[in-house]
């Protein structure tokens, strides 16, 4: 259900909305807001946002492994709230 209505949202309106869509799911209630469709969706963006500015300096293969380590110090950090040593031990 998630992935359709994330597919027709972003077909509707573009990946430029999808901070707005991550707002709109976040203040929804549901308690997996930034799950796993969510994260995924987001490192796809982001992985062409960051090649479209970095292409001369990191290869694919970095900047994706860089948005991997990004979305799970994201979700670690910000979304389930672990501190730098629970994260790093």
């Amino acid at each position: 259900m998630v992935k359709q209505h994330l597919k027709k949202y972003m077909d509707n309106t573009g990946s430029k909305d999808l901070l707005a869509y991550l707002i709109t799911q976040s203040s929804s209630g549901a308690k997996n807001w930034f799950g796993f469709q969510q994260q995924k969706i987001m490192g796809i963006n982001l992985c062409y946002e960051i090649a479209k500015t970095h292409a001369a300096d990191m290869s694919p293969d970095e900047v994706t492994e860089y948005v991997l380590r990004l979305n799970d110090s994201i979700y670690k950090k910000l979304i389930k709230g672990e501190s730098n040593e629970q994260v790093s031990g």
